[in-house]
């Protein structure tokens, strides 16, 4: 009875230690601008729905373990802007949905499969979804702690056509776009009240 007794509170004791937390993604704090190129001008645009959510382990203040991180962005909120940030053209936009399949594939969805932190640095591995395709993808990101929560900052090199997403073009294909483009994020997680 008495080693039962005391593995049981050995057991409680671990649990306790090691809690779970569940944070979200801050809307109002994290951004993520997809680059790229044409052959007429670079261009960009600006994920504005985003959402996601993340789960770890802390001892403490002492993060230990990421068990799962998921983002979640509607395609229908990426809209062309200008270098300054205005936005751009409706038209611009209307060619990116196209090319997403966005009225079949509503969402672009990054799952964490892998992750190895050090002191700055998250080496992450994760099925990344475009337009109804699945790759697994790997990069490097910079983690930080801010009061609260959690920063991921990073540029993810893709090619459109990995993800059975031809390059968009306009003027009758006269302007066509590059394959490549960098998706640069930065993505703040908050405790989940």
């Amino acid at each position: 009875m008495g080693r039962t007794y005391l593995m049981i509170i050995l057991l409680l004791y671990a649990i306790a230690a090691f809690s779970q937390t569940e944070y979200r993604l801050s809307v109002k704090d994290s951004k993520m601008i997809i680059r790229g190129t044409s052959s007429l001008h670079n261009w960009q645009c600006k994920a504005e729905q985003i959402s996601g959510q993340m789960n770890v382990q802390v001892d403490g203040d002492k993060l230990v373990n990421i068990q799962s991180l998921s983002v979640n962005v509607q395609s229908i909120s990426i809209k062309s802007i200008q270098e300054n940030g205005a936005y751009f053209d409706k038209n611009m936009d209307k060619n990116v949905y196209k090319a997403l399949q966005a009225d079949r594939h509503p969402a672009i969805l990054f799952n964490l499969t892998n992750l190895t932190l050090s002191n700055t640095t998250a080496n992450v591995t994760g099925l990344l979804k475009i337009a109804g395709k699945s790759n697994e993808i790997k990069f490097n990101a910079r983690h930080s702690k801010i009061a609260g929560g959690m920063v991921f900052e990073g540029k993810v090199p893709l090619k459109m056509t990995d993800y059975n997403v031809d390059p968009p073009t306009a003027l009758f294909g006269t302007i066509r776009t590059g394959n490549e483009i960098t998706v640069e994020f930065k993505m703040v997680f908050i405790p989940a009240k």
